[in-house]
């Protein structure tokens, strides 16, 4: 199926100049498998010239094939990175110091047999992977391949640089097996799937920006116990995406870091945009988020719990948790503190609602369900205003502007005691409301 594809954000593609000519004989097995840190490649436009072992040059395609560390730099204008340390799967560092690949068919670089890459990104170095043309997005076709970097193997990345990633035929980033990102800046753009992992994600460190025609950043596999998780410790993340913007299988944690992240109708057609989304649990503990999504601010199949951090939440429905009509899956509330601005409910739960953090949640839909007695005193108050109008609690001396029309007002705070009156004031005017 045809979709078009397009972009409101102006890519900035790094050119790289290059000289000299091809070179770089293939080497022998013997000194592929002494192959040392000391191991440098200089890519030249159409070919390589290689200093040390482990590296072989084909025309425009260079293969890495043994284990060690490779500073790479240079151009490939049409050409290919290839990791393949063969049956006897070994480790590689790949140090990239300010390298440009264009493949105009497939990926960029590919690692196609190796226990685990690791793509260092030397300080102050700036690199580009490219598949496929940027005129490719405008005739995207779901059923092409060839994402910009391509690992089938586990892939971590690290280091000062920055790594911009275009992936015109596909995805950005594809892994079958887990992604770490420990640092760096990296730019990606993916015509379908900005960063895909088969089993996992985790983010501690670096700053990520993607831009995505379907979902964001996503793993796709549980075959294997305890995978298809995300989890975000650190770093800095900005996701557009025109599905959902991060989408784990099982689980989703969120621990620290800064996470922004939209969905855009504009992007691609009928997706699924869901600002944060989990098969199994949503958890978060820490960090701060932003989230703007045509559908559910936050959805899990299973549970959604918050112990810490900092949740802005601006969506059609602010969380949903659990299959419609199962009667299971919470929301629960525990500290933190999360303001939702909602065209239907802000808190919707096919099990419970539990409010026992700072909460605050302007709902269009009068429908919006009472939290449990006993976790915090808690308000709901059917109080309407409109976008634009300054929500001010008197509580906690709270100030918001409201994204949206609203019809209810529900709030909790430790500031409140059951039984007792507060006073919120929408737009001048005042309502004095009684805790429960």
């Amino acid at each position: 199926m045809k979709k078009t594809l397009t972009l409101l954000l102006c890519l900035s593609v790094l050119l790289l100049a290059a000289c000299g000519q091809a070179g770089a004989s293939a080497k022998s097995a013997a000194e592929a498998a002494s192959a040392d840190s000391g191991t440098s490649v200089v890519l030249t436009g159409d070919g390589a010239q290689i200093h040390g072992g482990g590296v072989r040059a084909e025309g425009g395609t260079v293969t890495v094939g043994a284990v060690g560390e490779y500073r790479i730099s240079g151009t490939l204008s049409e050409g290919q990175i290839i990791v393949d340390t063969g049956e006897d799967a070994m480790e590689v560092t790949l140090i990239l110091e300010g390298v440009s690949v264009t493949n105009p068919q497939g990926p960029a670089l590919w690692v196609k047999q190796a226990k685990k890459v690791t793509l260092r990104l030397a300080d102050g170095s700036e690199n580009l992977l490219v598949s496929g043309t940027e005129a490719d997005l405008a005739a995207y076709d779901d059923t092409r391949s060839g994402a910009a970097l391509y690992a089938e193997d586990d892939l971590s990345v690290e280091g000062g640089g920055s790594l911009t990633i275009r992936g015109y035929l596909n995805n950005g980033v594809t892994c079958k097996d887990d992604v770490k990102i420990k640092g760096g800046t990296l730019d990606v753009l993916g015509a379908n799937n900005g960063v895909r992992a088969s089993e996992s994600v985790t983010v501690s460190g670096g700053a990520l920006r993607i831009v995505s025609g379907n979902d964001g950043l996503k793993t796709s596999s549980a075959e294997k116990a305890g995978k298809g998780f995300i989890e975000i410790s650190g770093g800095s993340l900005s996701i557009s995406s025109g599905g959902d913007a991060v989408a784990a299988v099982t689980e989703l944690r969120v621990s620290g870091g800064e996470l922004k992240a939209e969905t855009r109708q504009d992007l691609v057609g009928t997706n699924s945009r869901k600002g944060l989304k989990a098969g199994t649990l949503v958890e978060i503990s820490g960090g701060t988020m932003t989230i703007s999504a045509d559908e559910d601010g936050i959805h899990c199949d299973g549970s959604v719990r918050m112990s810490g951090g900092e949740a802005s939440i601006i969506a059609s429905t602010g969380i949903q948790a659990g299959v419609r009509d199962s009667g299971e899956g919470d929301i629960l509330l525990s500290g933190g503190s999360l303001f939702v601005a909602a065209v239907k409910q802000g808190l919707k739960a096919e099990g419970s609602i539990a409010a026992g953090n700072e909460l605050l949640a302007l709902c269009g839909s009068e429908k919006q369900a009472e939290p449990l007695a006993g976790a915090q005193a808690w308000i709901r108050a059917l109080v309407s205003g409109n976008a634009g109008d300054e929500v001010i609690v008197g509580a906690s001396g709270a100030s918001v502007t409201a994204p949206l029309n609203f019809k209810l007002l529900l709030l909790s705070s430790a500031e409140l005691t059951q039984g007792e009156k507060t006073e919120v004031s929408i737009a001048g005017h005042s309502y004095q409301l009684t805790a429960r």
